[in-house]
């Protein structure tokens, strides 16, 4: 069985995976710093191929819910690689950051 898109790299898992524990309302607001950091990159989203996705997906993943996570990961998923390593490790410093507090 192959790899899922996110495990080829370590950084890229590790903030799927935080993500993925978080309560809600959090999901929701690192969600919205990962679209900003992926525009800020210069990342610029195909709005065709969301919305055939959206229409023709059953929308079971736990992240299909909420419409910011939605995005990010799609996002994340459809960026060059080096984009989600950087984008990977500026949430990861971010994780880091908040937890110490």
């Amino acid at each position: 069985m192959g790899n899922r898109w996110y495990e080829l790299s370590p950084e890229v898992s590790m903030v799927i995976s935080k993500l993925e524990m978080l309560k809600e309302i959090d999901r929701t607001r690192y969600a919205k710093i990962m679209l900003n950091e992926l525009r800020l990159a210069g990342y610029k989203p195909n709005e065709k191929i969301y919305l055939e996705r959206i229409q023709n997906y059953n929308m079971n993943r736990w992240y299909d819910k909420n419409r910011f996570l939605f995005m990010a990961i799609e996002y994340l998923k459809d960026s060059e690689k080096e984009m989600q390593t950087n984008i990977a490790q500026k949430m990861l410093k971010l994780f880091r950051e908040e937890q110490s507090l």
